[in-house]
């Protein structure tokens, strides 16, 4: 499936295209807006399909498989099948890889309002199908790592904050921070912020000797 095949899901190919472009204060501000309703209708229905067709997955291992679902990772791959860095490209915008990723889920949540549930939930599992298939040989991610860890050993969740952001806006890069309990913290860097949370996590991690 490419972006072109997507427009036959809106009414019009100028509301889709206004969705996307972002133009104007106006626009942004929905784009924002359908960005959030679409990550978390992206969230229900990964957990949905997730959990219907993996009987046996206890509460760690179902929301391990949806957070990698979810990943930025797993978007911008999604993203790259769509085309939608070509879309830009066309539009001669210069956009981050976490541009692409909100495009994504602005895009999901902006048909979601269009369609509603069931036909974002088949347009999810199409799109999604490969990683969904292959979702038994993912292992855990460093942040999923890190707080099974802390959780057992009782203390808490891992705290993540954003230290710093540099860069254009289409090339930005986040410098995160992890912080445990009384342990040092650790910083991360990445393209996106959750990149950079899960290389944070990584480091910690890495200095438990893990």
């Amino acid at each position: 499936m490419k972006i072109s095949d997507l427009r036959k899901g809106f009414k019009t190919i100028s509301e889709f295209e206004n969705i996307i472009s972002k133009q104007g204060k106006s626009e942004k501000k929905t784009f924002q807006r359908l960005e959030f309703l679409g990550d978390k209708v992206l969230g229900l229905i990964l957990s949905s399909i997730i959990f219907d067709k993996h009987g046996s997955f206890n509460e760690g291992m179902l929301s391990r498989s949806v957070s990698h679902l979810c990943s930025g990772k797993v978007l911008f791959e999604i993203a790259k099948e769509l085309e939608l860095s070509k879309y830009y490209k066309n539009k001669q915008k210069e956009i981050s890889v976490k541009g692409i990723i909100d495009c994504l889920e602005a895009i999901i949540g902006a048909y979601y309002t269009k369609n509603g549930f069931f036909k974002t939930k088949e347009l999810v599992s199409s799109l999604w199908k490969n990683n969904i298939n292959d979702i038994k040989k993912i292992k855990a991610d460093n942040k999923t790592s890190l707080q099974e860890w802390s959780q057992s050993k009782k203390l808490g969740l891992p705290e993540y904050n954003l230290v710093k952001r540099k860069g254009p806006d289409h090339a930005p890069v986040f410098t995160v921070r992890v912080k445990v309990s009384d342990h040092e913290a650790k910083n991360g860097k990445g393209r996106t912020l959750q990149d950079a949370e899960q290389n944070a996590a990584k480091e910690f991690l890495t200095s438990l000797k893990m």
